[in-house]
């Protein structure tokens, strides 16, 4: 199978890929814990997948992992609609800018897209995810959560960035190939004898 090629013209992006993304997805979702007074915390994944999918399949995995949690009852049908926004979306909207932000005005280097871009836009990313969801159960809820909450939202989202920037520097050496948001030639330079 070819791959599958978003309309603006990006990398073909393989089924198989977009499928596995989308159930790890749903893996990830599945696995939470809740503190007092407060959304339940779980990992993300979804600035994983923009940078192996580019934006529009990951929004569309995001979809597919949605319906793998609801499916083994972890996210509730009714749930369903802000957790594709809060926990998929937003971090991808957050992840996908900060990406670009860091294009646009630092020099093309490895470092900079491996720690500047994945790594701290992964932590910045699930940060947003996580402040929004709080925010909108707090106002939901009348009620405040403790610091607790707050600590244990920062060690996720560093676990998560630390996670997500281990896999893509694997994939960047690797497989370059496999990451719609890296590209080897701006990054790499030119390959070849010549080089």
């Amino acid at each position: 199978m070819s791959g599958m090629r978003h309309p603006s013209g990006t990398k073909a992006v393989s089924p198989h890929a977009l499928g596995a993304v989308a159930v790890l997805i749903g893996l990830a979702w599945t696995l939470r814990t809740t503190l007092a007074g407060g959304p339940p915390l779980h990992w993300l994944v979804t600035p994983l997948a923009l940078y192996v999918l580019g934006p529009y399949w990951a929004a569309v995995a995001v979809l597919g992992g949605a319906g793998f949690a609801s499916a083994t009852g972890t996210v509730n049908m009714s749930e369903m609609p802000m957790a594709v926004l809060l926990d998929g979306w937003l971090p991808i909207a957050v992840a996908w800018g900060w990406l670009r932000l860091i294009e646009r005005r630092l020099p093309p280097h490895l470092f900079v897209y491996l720690f500047v871009a994945v790594f701290a836009g992964t932590l910045v990313a699930t940060l947003a995810g996580g402040a929004a969801e709080r925010l909108l159960f707090a106002a939901g809820a009348r009620r405040e959560t403790g610091a607790d909450w707050w600590i244990a939202l920062l060690i996720l989202a560093d676990g998560e960035a630390v996670t997500t920037g281990m896999v893509v520097t694997g994939l960047a050496i690797y497989r370059p190939q496999w990451l719609q948001t890296f590209d080897a030639e701006r990054y790499l330079g030119p390959s070849g004898p010549g080089r």
